[in-house]
């Protein structure tokens, strides 16, 4: 078959699409692919992949470019005939359905990773009618992939056509997440660590609702055997200056901003933290933790919960609460060796479980071939 594949943005298709495409391509398919031109398009380039690029703004400004982008689309599908259409994320899916269903593409299966701002529809008039407005769209596609097993309840009561597929995440593939002896010893020494200490990490796009305040005020209220590093790019306003206040005090908390290699972070990492609260699908960098073998501390919260049995791989807290953090923070200083090995065995096991590349891949594409 020909497949097409919509992308949210370039660094999502670099390191999450691309992989779902050779997987697509083993299985004898020929792909092609629509993605933002962004930062990421040298990288994108130097794929051996037939790619389109299309204009895209993560703020409103998208707008400006909402119709010429349709028409690319339709341009596109017109030229290629493809007979599945994969699109991903808010974006993609509205334009892409809109495009595929006008070129008439036989079939075209749209996931959702995590509902985002669309779960505010409650306190918002202008984000309920986007709710509806986007549950029609959605309702235009043969498949809808979605993450969690809420928002797989929720998509049944307001979706009656589309067949849902719930997958644990978007598929990681372990072999691909390797670093060498000499990268990490480099990555140690540019950021100032120490090979004698034991971290604790929070990676992660930096907004409120991940819990980041909670994780430092916890952190700074506890003498936890592990030094903490902060990883990732703020995306609030504001927020920034309020947690490099918060820690610039305390000398065991390392903000490291973003990182394009998470393997480096990962591989001197003995435990990812991630107290969100946010409408996730199942958070990317948990499940890579899992894959590196790591404790893992997160929330009882949709999507975060999937990748943590609490007492056997690591920890789950109360949404939002410094108390919580505190109470596990001290149940982990008081673990012996022996557990935490286990622990670590266990999240491996679980990656294995539910989340390896072969098992997510594989739902998916037994679902629509």
């Amino acid at each position: 078959m020909k497949i097409g594949l919509i992308a949210h943005y370039g660094e999502d298709y670099y390191k999450s699409r691309v992989d779902f495409l050779e997987y697509l391509q083993e299985k004898e398919n020929e792909i092609f692919s629509l993605v933002p031109e962004d930062d990421y398009k040298d990288k994108v380039d130097l794929l051996n992949q037939k790619v389109y690029y299309y204009s895209y703004s993560r703020s409103w400004r998208f707008m400006l470019s909402l119709f010429s982008t349709y028409k690319l689309f339709i341009s596109v599908f017109k030229k290629e005939k493809p007979d599945v259409l994969f699109t991903y994320k808010f974006f993609p899916n509205i334009v892409g359905i809109f495009a595929a269903r006008k070129t008439k593409i036989p079939k075209i299966v749209s996931t959702i990773a995590g509902l985002g701002f669309l779960e505010k529809r409650k306190e918002s008039v202008l984000i309920k009618y986007v709710f509806k407005f986007y549950m029609n769209i959605l309702n235009k596609a043969d498949y809808v992939v979605t993450q969690n097993t809420e928002d797989l309840e929720l998509l049944k009561k307001h979706l009656s056509k589309p067949q849902l597929i719930l997958t644990h995440g978007s598929g990681v593939n372990s072999e691909k997440m390797t670093t060498s002896t000499e990268d990490k010893v480099d990555f140690i020494f540019q950021n100032n660590l120490d090979f004698k200490k034991k971290y604790i990490t929070f990676c992660s796009r930096i907004v409120k609702e991940k819990g980041i305040l909670e994780l430092v005020e916890a952190y700074n209220q506890t003498s936890l055997d592990y030094e903490l590093i902060i990883a990732g790019w703020f995306d609030e306003k504001g927020l920034e200056e309020e947690v490099l206040n918060k820690i610039k005090d305390n000398p065991k908390i390392h903000y490291l901003g973003y990182q394009k290699n998470v393997s480096n972070l990962l591989s001197i990492s003995d435990i990812i933290i991630l107290p969100s609260y946010y409408p996730e699908g199942v958070p990317r960098s948990l499940i890579e933790a899992l894959a590196w073998s790591k404790i893992i501390i997160t929330t009882n919260h949709k999507g975060c919960k999937e990748t943590c049995i609490d007492g056997e791989n690591g920890y789950l807290v109360e949404p939002r609460s410094i108390i919580s953090l505190i109470n596990v923070f001290q149940k982990l200083n008081e673990q012996d060796n022996d557990s935490l090995t286990t622990f670590r065995h266990r999240s491996r096991k679980l990656f294995d479980e539910k989340f390896d590349r072969e098992i997510v891949y594989n739902t998916i594409w037994n679902a629509v071939k």
